[in-house]
C-alpha cells in the first residue's frame, strides 16, 4: 500500500491553432507568473518562423525534434549497502520522455545568449531536429550513464539495447 494517494492523470487539451498537444505543453513551460498569452505568443512566433525557414510543416518539424531528443532511459539515486548507485530503468510511458526533452529543449534556449526567446527557442528546436545541439547532448549524456551503470539493473541487457 503507497504512503502517499496516487495521483490522478491530468488530460490537456491541444492548443487551439494547431491543434497539437505537444504544442501545447511547451506554452505550458514556456509560461511564467500565469502569463499564457505572453507565452501562447511566443510559441507561436517560434513556429511561424520555423515554417519560413525550413518550408515544412512546424508541428511535424517540432514534433521530430522532441523525437530526436527524447530519451529511452531514465537514471534514478538509490541508495545500497551505503554508497549512492545510479541506477538506470527503461522508460515505458512516452510522457515522461517528451516531459524531458521539452525541459531540456527549454534549459538548453535558457542558457543561450542572443536575442529573443522566440530566435533562441527556433535556433534549439531546429538544432534538435537536425540532430545536434544542446538538448541531444544532454540525452547522449543521460545515455551514457545509463550505459556505464547498467550493471546496476534488473535486466542490463534490457538497458542496453534501448540505449544502442
Amino acid at each position: 500500500m503507497p504512503r502517499r494517494p496516487i495521483k490522478k492523470k491530468r488530460s490537456l487539451l491541444p492548443d487551439p491553432v494547431y491543434n497539437s498537444l505537444s504544442v501545447h505543453m511547451l506554452v505550458n513551460r514556456v509560461m511564467k507568473s500565469g502569463k499564457k498569452a505572453l507565452a501562447y505568443k511566443i510559441v507561436y512566433n517560434t513556429l511561424r518562423e520555423i515554417g519560413d525557414t525550413t518550408q515544412k510543416n512546424p508541428v511535424e518539424v517540432f514534433e521530430m525534434a522532441l523525437e530526436n531528443v527524447m530519451p529511452k532511459v531514465e537514471v534514478k539515486p538509490r541508495r545500497r549497502a551505503g554508497s549512492v548507485q545510479m541506477v538506470p530503468k527503461v522508460l515505458r510511458s512516452p510522457e515522461k520522455g517528451k516531459a524531458s526533452a521539452l525541459r531540456w529543449v527549454l534549459d538548453a534556449c535558457q542558457k543561450k545568449s542572443s536575442k529573443s526567446m522566440v530566435a533562441r527557442l527556433k535556433i534549439e528546436i531546429l538544432d534538435a531536429y537536425e540532430k545536434k545541439g544542446n538538448a541531444l547532448k544532454k540525452k547522449e549524456e543521460l545515455h551514457k550513464i545509463a550505459a556505464s551503470n547498467a550493471m546496476y539493473a534488473k535486466r542490463p541487457q534490457t538497458i542496453l539495447n534501448a540505449v544502442s
